[in-house]
């Protein structure tokens, strides 16, 4: 647990509320040229299936232990407390003492799950693993981690099931989800959600993206608080981006938020000159409420659904480039679904209309650059980013 970290948060949090009162707002504006587009999106319609999956093969214990790792009966733990103010520090030990238990007892259990097991599903587990080959098992994996007791730990218990627990069934079954796309519709950047950011955020690592227009297009409020962060000392120098040439910030709204540093690099790159002039229009999603995509992915042994709103899209022509911007090396299973079900959206889009093609791409940091040359290049179609060819992978 990062403590500095977390009370930099808590701190940030602080003085956020001390500023709520003050927000900024960012919704399409008038501009002498028009930046607005409009894109397609579908109206699915979702149902339930039950899927059974045969299995390949019966587990086989072959490596007559579980890892397992070193464990104590008694652990004292340490918390550190900070105050978000005055950042005072203080530290708490609290002794924690845990449940044991003896192997016989774990491998009784074990032996009576491989019982019930086979009664349900027809195998011979309780027959290829008795009693006595368990505790053996157990009792290794014990001495593995120089456990020479008879005592197992409730973490290493724990384990040793789950390690017992791969046991391969005949079919599995799970739940799934089967979508089928019933409308297409289109949605204009010009009925975009207002989206806003509190001021104390950008004491922290959000930013704002302005140009001319911004000081003197939208609402009178937003006008003014900009000016006034423009004479807050306090604030970050990453805080208040301006745009000396308003025909490179080529968005329909007044401000732009970023809310950290991969997303603040990569519009300083929309907004350079060099990659400006290939781009038509483009707008960045607020996190809710514009274009929302669903998706799907297992935790652990529950399935999860999910749905967000990708971070960018760039008018190229008749080309549309969908962005989702991550850090480098944010390879999880749930990115992994996004970027699975993502594709399969567009694919969808693109086959029910001619209008526009989408591209979808993972984009993090250590590819930006070959991503704007490409995009320079008008090669940008086939372009796959280092993080989206690893999520890509089995």
């Amino acid at each position: 647990f990062n403590h500095d970290s977390w009370s930099s948060s808590i701190r940030g949090l602080v003085n956020e509320v001390l500023e709520i009162e003050k927000r900024m707002y960012s919704y399409p504006i008038r501009k002498d040229k028009d930046y607005n587009f409009e894109l397609y999106n579908i109206d699915y319609k979702k149902s339930e299936e039950l899927v059974e999956t045969p299995q390949i093969k019966e587990y086989v214990f072959s490596k007559g232990f579980i890892s397992l790792s070193s464990r104590a009966v008694m652990e004292e733990k340490t918390t550190t407390y900070e105050r978000a103010i005055t950042e005072e520090q203080w530290v708490k030990k609290t002794p924690i003492e845990y449940k044991m238990h003896s192997a016989e007892e774990v491998a009784l259990d074990i032996l009576n799950k491989f019982k019930a097991f086979d009664l349900e599903e027809g195998t011979a587990y309780s027959k290829k693993y008795p009693y006595e080959n368990i505790l053996r098992i157990i009792k290794n994996s014990l001495q593995r981690i120089s456990e020479d007791g008879d005592l197992v730990h409730e973490q290493s218990r724990q384990n040793i099931l789950q390690g017992f627990g791969v046991i391969g069934r005949k079919t599995a079954k799970s739940l799934r989800y089967k979508v089928e796309a019933e409308n297409l519709y289109a949605i204009g950047t010009k009925n975009i959600n207002r989206d806003s950011l509190g001021i104390g955020a950008l004491r922290r690592e959000h930013s704002i993206f302005f140009d001319d227009y911004s000081l003197k297009e939208g609402d009178e409020e937003d006008r003014k608080l900009l000016e006034e962060l423009l004479e807050d000392e306090t604030l970050h120098v990453y805080s208040l981006q301006r745009i000396e040439n308003a025909f490179t910030f080529k968005t329909p709204v007044n401000v732009v938020f970023a809310s950290y540093k991969p997303e603040r690099d990569f519009i300083k790159r929309l907004i350079s000159e060099e990659n400006a002039k290939f781009i038509d229009a483009w707008i960045k999603s607020p996190d809710t409420g514009f274009y929302s995509i669903e998706y799907s992915w297992r935790k652990g042994e529950h399935p999860k659904q999910g749905s967000f709103n990708p971070d960018f899209f760039i008018k190229v022509t008749n080309d549309i480039l969908v962005i989702e911007i991550k850090q480098d090396r944010d390879i999880s299973p749930e990115n992994k679904a996004k970027l699975k079900h993502t594709k399969e959206h567009f694919k969808r889009v693109n086959s029910l209309q001619s209008e526009q093609r989408y591209y979808f791409k993972f984009i993090s940091p250590e590819s930006y650059d070959l991503f704007f040359q490409r995009l320079r290049e008008g090669k940008y179609q086939d372009f796959a980013s280092t993080i989206e060819a690893d999520l890509d992978k089995e």
